[in-house]
């Protein structure tokens, strides 16, 4: 008899798809596709319990959700004269284990590594947050977004007040800009906001020092673009490899190959940040924000470890290069006078 001991729900976190288990007394052929791709087609014969795994069924849909984090896939398993087994379900890219459903988590939580945890930022700073319902098609509903800020004055008396971010649709992977510049009120200082959405519910705590930052946006572990600031400093490493012979009798420099490293340092984070800072050290895909563009980089080492021994704050540093084969960036000087300069005296 052909059956399924354990099916994929209706809608899974791709952490949760590990090895997917056919119970059947016969040879049975195992159909998956995304869309009308087939991704695998194979006929297996079951063990000595009747069984068949197919293991690690993330792997085989991975290269189709980095692409787009959050896709339709559908499986069909057949045997000689049984009845065919067949199910559509959803899948949302997630490297984590999470500890809850996936309809769940994305019910209560953002699409963060914070999972609910309060992010430092500054005035200075994007912050956008990632949300999703599941769905790949419209229920019929809107999900409203608002901010609870608490600003204090200068006489230390607090404000606070609720402002609304407007709806997002009720399907697909929806963006919220979240910056700290989107929330002022005249004569007060913006001390904290908390976003809600539904029951999701993020809150930001403001740097009221602003201090220089160095910005990386990153694709985190949901397939979503998110930021980090580094005000810890940046150390640069220029290193180069030349390459000579001799030509005509002179000996030359040919070619000169540099490597100029970067390193970031968090400055003291919050426990709370830490798992956004262990995301950042493994992003495949990673951008320093520039106000000429964000610019491709590759990180090549990260210290991001750290003890439970005790309850102090710890910093984490990553070393990064420009992705680009030149690694030397020239920041060109603002023009200073306009074309109506007078310079009758120059």
């Amino acid at each position: 008899m052909l059956t399924i001991p354990q099916d994929i729900p209706d809608f899974v976190l791709s952490s949760q798809l590990d090895n997917f288990t056919i119970s059947a007394d016969k040879r049975v052929t195992f159909v998956l596709k995304q869309a009308n791709t087939v991704i695998l087609q194979e006929t297996y014969t079951q063990d000595a319990s009747n069984q068949i795994h197919i293991l690690d069924l993330f792997s085989l849909m991975e290269p189709y959700l980095i692409g787009s984090p959050m896709l339709q896939f559908s499986y069909e398993v057949s045997a000689s004269s049984e009845t065919t087994i067949s199910k559509t379900f959803t899948v949302l890219l997630c490297r984590p284990i999470i500890p809850c459903s996936g309809a769940d988590f994305v019910t209560n939580y953002f699409l963060t590594t914070l999972a609910g945890r309060d992010k430092i930022t500054s005035f200075n700073r994007t912050e956008t947050l990632y949300l999703t319902t599941g769905s790949l098609s419209s229920g019929g509903t809107t999900i409203p977004v608002t901010a609870e800020c608490v600003f204090v004055n200068d006489q230390n008396q607090l404000l606070k007040s609720t402002r609304s971010l407007g709806n997002v649709a009720d399907y697909g992977i929806r963006s919220i800009d979240v910056s700290p510049s989107r929330f002022t009120q005249s004569g007060y200082r913006l001390l904290r906001y908390t976003i809600l959405a539904g029951a999701r519910k993020q809150t930001f705590r403001v740097d009221q020092d602003e201090p220089e930052s160095v910005g990386l946006k990153f694709r985190n572990s949901f397939g979503c673009v998110e930021t980090f600031y580094f005000v810890g400093g940046d150390t640069v490493e220029p290193e180069l490899t030349r390459s000579a012979a001799y030509f005509a009798g002179k000996y030359k420099n040919y070619y000169v190959d540099e490597q100029r490293k970067h390193t970031l340092n968090t400055g003291y984070i919050p426990e709370g940040m830490f798992n956004l800072a262990d995301d950042v050290a493994r992003a495949t895909e990673v951008w320093q924000m520039d106000e000429s563009g964000d610019i491709p980089i590759t990180i090549t080492e990260s210290n991001t470890s750290r003890s439970d021994e005790d309850d102090g704050l710890f910093a984490f540093t990553v070393s990064y290069i420009f992705a680009s084969r030149y690694q030397q960036r020239l920041r060109l000087l603002p023009d200073i006078f306009d074309d109506s300069f007078d310079d009758t005296y120059n």
